[in-house]
């Protein structure tokens, strides 16, 4: 199957020449430029490694965004819908989760080494905000406030464990992946060995999210895209395709070696919503085409619409690499894109059980649903379309050895697809800057800079509106939040009746008096009774989907993507944003590193104390009511206890983040006359030397051109 080793004269030839270029470059170009060109290396290096390597399975990646449905559909495509991958409305997924073939069920922690924490913690004491610095302070943080010594574990290298249920994995997971587990911030992966057959020759990864707030879960995806071979990439059918996923999904999957892209728009259940109405029967004007009364005739507008938004995308970026001499390999792999699949995890895995064994969401579902529906297993059917995704599934699994051996073929391509468009942008950048110093003497600079100075009080006035905004929003969910709290309280103060058997024996008489016979039989006599284990059961549910929806407050009040646009539309509106000085990427960069600090509350809720209570009073089968009674009394208390504390943390929690809120304003509003001052210093200091500095640029821009046409 390998065309090639990892030691190819290709693979060398193609490094040298990199070595060539940065050689060429040195003297004009910029640090961060020559930096790029080695990173280039460095990937190319980890990819052909990690490829050649004896072991290597087929890489299949499923990657979106933070609420993209990540984790929900591979519990649906890999595990019958059971929850098993942790899934929540805030991010939950917090390291890789590899998923591979085993005659034994087991869990692999592979900790980092000595040395990789030694470096993070080195990393963590550096004052610069580059991600690799902020994200090491996190992780170096988040270990310190979960009271572990790293060294204990990180001694360990990789631990296994084999577990018997997947109940019992869930516990290990919640403890290594879950954003709140105590061993996250020194875990490096984790890798799920099951004995499920169809699991063999592939290695199946749940990614973080890449727009998650903590910086390092996204480092870590973008690391594993270097070496993914297939991708499921999920996006949203309510926000399909926006901005954030179209600029993974074409600049860096397919460069990065990518060789086959399913698209799927999640959460089709939710897409549909939109165009779902009720007819008036005296609707002169009849049906609307974009409104639909039927779910099946939802589906087909939706459809049609995220097809259509597909394609254009699609044909858009394939013109642009056309222009710029892509090889057609690459627009081929962009090209699977023009079909996308449309699924719904939870459509489809309600499709597959009885109602009386929906949860809480699912009965919420249902009941948005059902006024539109003639035949709700059916239509649920129709929105899950996961008989689609698993027979792409299991064709991607039967291409295996053409799918490798296409990439071992395309290794020195794409990389050379890479450096291409590293010196395009090198050359944009440095042509940017030379505008700015063609155009503007050091007068017209500080003209420039005194009036934004000027314009900051409408800046300070829109980001006071922005917080308040969102303060009033966070009250509202906040309000939300703890009447789902009460309304799922109730369904889980109830303990659930169990009926039982018991084999008995009875007798009767037959004959007469001078002869009789005595006749045994056997029969099963019913009763009810409860279980301790089923209100403790109750309790750890309720507290596991209390916490969730407290979180929930504030990752629908704090929607961190509407943060930034709305941050970004402040200052643009309020900036003069015809001079070419300035383009709003700027603006949006120094908007996302401040937004970029914003973290969620983690909850944490102990409800040991009411466990034991109930597991110590009860044992065994309760029969009586005076026994049942007292055991809904006691869980009652519990659920009441949990209510009670979670409301109390909310409250609190919310009044220290409308603090971090105003707090927020004022760093954008610093950050932003920071970033301002350091850019003009550096332009005014270079117009103290204008025209020298002019011939730098243009000599750094032939050497660019030189370089690409070479490439060409």
């Amino acid at each position: 199957m390998q065309l090639f080793s990892s030691e190819t004269p290709q693979f060398q030839i193609f490094l040298d020449d990199v070595g060539t270029i940065i050689s060429r470059l040195s003297e004009k170009a910029k640090p961060e430029d020559i930096h790029s060109l080695e990173k280039l290396i460095a990937d190319f290096k980890l990819k052909t490694e990690d490829f050649y390597r004896e072991d290597r399975k087929l890489n299949i990646g499923v990657i979106g965004q933070v609420k993209a449905g990540k984790s929900s559909f591979l519990n649906t495509l890999l595990f019958e819908g059971k929850e098993i991958l942790p899934k929540a409305s805030t991010p939950k997924t917090a390291t890789l989760t590899k998923m591979e073939y085993s005659d034994r069920n087991i869990i692999e922690i592979e900790y980092y080494s000595e040395e990789e924490w030694a470096l993070m913690e080195e990393n963590a004491s550096v004052d610069l905000e580059d991600e690799i610095y902020s994200s090491a302070k996190e992780l170096v943080k988040m270990a310190r406030e979960n009271g572990i010594d790293p060294h204990r574990y990180l001694q360990k290298g990789k631990e296994q464990s084999e577990f018997a249920s997947y109940e019992e994995l869930v516990e290990h997971l919640n403890d290594y992946v879950g954003e709140d587990g105590k061993y996250t911030p020194i875990v490096k992966s984790v890798t799920l060995y099951l004995h499920k057959e169809e699991f063999q020759g592939l290695s199946i990864v749940d990614t973080p999210g890449l727009n998650d707030p903590i910086v390092s879960r996204t480092i870590r995806t973008r690391d594993f895209m270097k070496v993914c071979d297939v991708v499921f990439f999920l996006s949203q059918s309510g926000s399909f395709l926006d901005k954030s996923d179209w600029e993974l999904l074409a600049s860096q999957l397919p460069q990065e070696g990518t060789k086959r892209l399913v698209l799927i728009a999640s959460k089709f259940d939710s897409g549909i919503r939109d165009v779902l109405r009720e007819q008036d029967p005296d609707d002169i004007f009849g049906e609307d085409e974009n409104t639909a009364d039927t779910i099946p005739k939802a589906c087909k507008i939706i459809r049609k619409k995220l097809r259509k938004r597909a394609r254009g995308k699609v044909e858009e970026f394939v013109q642009d690499l056309e222009r710029r001499g892509s090889s057609p390999d690459l627009i081929g792999v962009i090209r699977q894109c023009t079909t996308p699949i449309m699924v719904s995890a939870m459509a489809y895995n309600m499709s597959q059980k009885p109602e009386a064994e929906y949860s809480r969401e699912e009965r919420n579902v249902y009941a948005a649903l059902k006024q539109f529906s003639d035949d709700m297993q059916e239509d649920l059917k129709l929105l899950g379309n996961f008989d689609e995704v698993n027979s792409v599934f299991s064709e991607v699994a039967e291409e295996k050895e053409n799918i490798l051996e296409k990439k071992a073929r395309d290794f020195v391509p794409d990389a050379r697809e890479k450096l291409r468009d590293s010196l395009e942008k090198m050359k944009e950048k440095a042509g940017k800057r030379l505008a700015v110093l063609e155009g503007n003497d050091r007068e017209q600079l500080l003209e420039q800079k005194n009036a934004i100075a000027e314009q900051m009080g409408g800046i300070k006035a829109g980001l006071a509106e922005a917080i308040g905004d969102l303060n009033i929003r966070l009250e509202s969910e906040k309000a939300t939040g703890i009447r789902e709290l009460r309304e799922a309280s109730k369904d889980y103060s109830e303990t659930k009746e169990r009926i039982g058997s018991i084999t008995r024996t009875s007798s009767y008489t037959t004959g007469h008096l001078w002869w009789k016979k005595t006749h045994y039989y056997t029969y099963e006599q019913h009763y009810s009774y409860c279980l301790a284990a089923d209100a403790i059961e109750n309790l750890r549910k309720y507290s596991a989907e209390a916490v969730n929806q407290v979180e929930e407050v504030f990752s629908e009040a704090l929607q961190l993507k509407e943060i930034k646009r709305k941050l970004l539309n402040i200052i643009i509106n309020n900036f003069d944003m015809g001079s070419e000085t300035y383009d709003s990427s700027l603006f949006r960069i120094m908007v996302e590193e401040t937004v970029s600090t914003i973290e969620f509350p983690v909850f944490r809720l102990d409800i040991s104390d009411a466990m034991e209570g109930i597991a110590a009073k009860f044992s065994g089968e309760l029969t009586s009511a005076s026994q049942k009674t007292e055991l809904s009394i006691a869980l009652q208390h519990g659920i009441t206890r949990i209510y009670e504390e979670l409301c109390e943390s909310l409250n609190e929690a919310v009044r220290e983040y409308k603090g971090k809120l105003s707090a927020l304003g004022k760093q954008v509003e610093d950050k932003l006359l920071e970033n301002i001052n350091q850019e003009f210093a550096e332009l005014v200091a270079q117009c103290e030397n204008k025209e020298q500095e002019i011939a730098e640029y243009r000599a750094y821009g032939l050497l660019l051109e030189q370089e690409l046409a070479r490439l060409s």
